[in-house]
């Protein structure tokens, strides 16, 4: 996969963004509709030339952030850095500089304390959630440190409103550091938009003190998260691969911590009937997985589930508990040095019947595939449901976007500088016509 190259196609995207809002003959439509990206909806061509609008914000000192709170991870826009331009004789670009950690909210006894002392401090940030009866609580890469054995994620479509999504926005703050921000771009996994994306955008727009210090939001794009996928994918075209797109028929796959969701569109213009979602992300798999291990080891009453989820994503091949190390997905009474245990588990059919039923749910609402030219898989789990993706609809056609998570947030960046750019120049033919 080609690394990011906005630059190429920034232009090309806001030229049609900007017929479509600045009355050249394309009809005007709400901008938060179509799962966040109906601005895009003519299927003008740009000109031979072109001018990216991330070489252009260099000049007027707009703020645009990107954050997206996930049921498994945060990922958020810390600041952005100047590249140099692949075109000789161009300004150089602005890339986004981006951070993830897992979306682990502790909350904080007033007598706690950091038992690592000063050598080894964590790194978090602890916000007060004055609405949640004063609590407060400890967010960021480390706060999984802070935790207790009951400490868990909250998996509800009632995620935005609950206390510990508060507290990872107002550390999102924090770790973003801009005191006043001009657009900041969220997602939502796709059923939740559709039911909660104004709500997110009242919740989120205005001032919010933190700590003691005021960061300002002035305005927020709410998006679906598959839609993060497709700008992040469409942002390492070229100029050619671009037009292509453009009059390709793409399905984005999400499958995250909570959800499953897809969406299919028609170059970046979605086909909202065959778009969906299911709450059949990773938590589920997890569950299903946890349940079949219990058997293996009766001596445990908890099994952890960041062991297991630790499996997945990073060992891949062996799963840490109770101090050994079992091969992984499947223990036949050997550990992993080939020393005789008295386990044995094997827990690929609780893992592919969450898959299946994901892919059942997908295919009945998109269709067979006979249409789709390019399904691009992003999401942290993406690796684990790869395989039956392609059971579902070939390999050809499937496209990976590099380090899936960052990818999404960076679409997210990318599609909030060309929105705020868009607003303003329509603001600006308005007011040059009246």
């Amino acid at each position: 996969m080609a690394p990011f190259r906005p630059f190429h196609v920034c232009g090309l995207i806001c030229y049609s963004f900007l017929q479509c809002i600045g009355g050249l003959g394309c009809h005007y439509m709400a901008l938060s509709g179509r799962l966040g990206l109906s601005f895009i909806l003519c299927t003008s061509v740009a000109p031979d030339h072109h001018e990216s609008y991330l070489e252009k914000s260099m000049t007027n000192q707009k703020v645009v952030r990107a954050l997206e709170i996930g049921f498994g991870t945060t990922s958020l826009v810390k600041g952005v850095r100047e590249q140099q331009n692949r075109f000789r004789g161009k300004p150089p670009i602005l890339m986004p500089e981006i951070m993830t950690f897992p979306s682990f909210v502790a909350p904080v006894e007033n007598d706690s304390v950091n038992m690592s002392g000063d050598m080894h401090s964590r790194d978090t940030v602890t916000v007060e959630i004055a609405d949640a009866d004063s609590l407060r609580y400890e967010i960021g890469p480390d706060a999984h440190l802070a935790a207790g054995i009951k400490s868990a994620r909250v998996l509800s479509a009632e995620y935005i409103t609950t206390p510990q999504y508060k507290a990872l926005f107002y550390g999102s703050l924090v770790y973003m550091n801009e005191p006043e921000i001009d657009m900041l771009v969220l997602g939502l996994p796709v059923e939740d938009w559709k039911a909660r994306r104004d709500q997110l955008k009242d919740l989120v727009v205005g001032e919010h003190t933190v700590n003691g210090k005021t960061y300002k939001i002035k305005d927020a794009w709410i998006i679906a998260q598959p839609m993060a996928g497709l700008l992040a994918y469409a942002a390492t075209l070229s100029p050619e691969q671009y037009q292509a797109f453009r009059q390709s028929t793409n399905l984005a796959v999400d499958p995250g911590y909570g959800t499953f969701d897809f969406a299919l569109a028609f170059g970046l213009k979605v086909n909202d009937a065959r778009s969906g979602g299911r709450d059949l992300g990773m938590s589920v798999i997890l569950d299903k997985v946890e349940k079949n291990l219990r058997g293996a080891f009766p001596s445990l009453s908890r099994l952890p589930v960041e062991r297991i989820d630790e499996a997945f994503w990073k060992n891949k091949t062996f799963i840490r508990l109770n101090g050994n190390h079992y091969p992984f997905p499947v223990c036949q009474g050997k550990d992993v040095d080939g020393n005789p245990v008295d386990i044995q588990f094997d827990i690929r059919g609780a893992r592919d019947e969450v898959i299946r039923q994901a892919m059942t749910v997908m295919k009945n609402q998109v269709g067979d595939g006979g249409d789709i030219d390019n399904v691009i898989l992003l999401g942290g789990p993406a690796p684990i449901y790869k395989e039956k993706l392609i059971e579902l609809y070939g390999a050809k056609r499937l496209i990976e976007l590099q380090n899936p998570i960052k990818s999404v947030c960076a679409g997210m960046f990318f599609g909030g500088v060309q929105y705020l750019d868009a607003l303003e120049r329509k603001a600006q033919a308005q007011k040059a016509v009246a």
